[in-house]
């Protein structure tokens, strides 16, 4: 037999066979209704849904020495919601302006409404050669700045 009317035939064959899902049920003799209604219960409407606000958790007061091991900084909440993660970025560079170290961390926290709490994440400067410029240093080191910004932050939902 010819090759190409071979595969025309194999073709018209698998084709048959679209669209003809076989359904599996444990009762005999029952028949799908596709064109049944089927009733959709939208439990979160999006006219709730509460779009990201890049001020609603602010960052402040960051402080990192010579031979820390944590960068420390408050995180203040100014929503009525409760906050349980922030993930942040951070972008670490030296005094001329130079990209030093990039990263983003997600940090837990329990932040209520209008508050703010202290945190902390393990530091990036593994070789503590490095400490943020605003930070007192008695160690012959490398001064950096960063800029966070916060990029997440996930609310706390519950029927209490």
């Amino acid at each position: 037999m010819n090759k190409k009317l071979v595969m025309i035939m194999l073709f018209a064959l698998g084709a048959s066979f679209v669209g003809t899902a076989r359904e599996n049920s444990t009762r005999k003799n029952l028949k799908l209704d596709r064109n049944a209604e089927i009733e959709v219960i939208d439990t979160i409407r999006t006219a709730n849904a509460l779009a990201f606000d890049e001020k609603a958790i602010v960052m402040r007061g960051y402080a990192k020495q010579v031979g820390a091991t944590k960068e420390t900084f408050l995180l203040t909440n100014n929503t009525n919601l409760h906050i349980s993660q922030v993930k942040i970025a951070f972008k670490y560079t030296d005094i001329n302006g130079e990209l030093l170290h990039e990263r983003s961390e997600l940090v837990d926290c329990d932040l209520p409404p209008y508050s703010t709490r202290q945190a902390s994440v393990k530091s990036w400067d593994t070789g503590n050669r490095f400490y943020y410029y605003k930070s007192k240093s008695r160690k012959e080191a490398i001064a950096y700045n960063v800029k966070i910004k916060v990029i997440r932050y996930d609310i706390v939902v519950s029927e209490e």
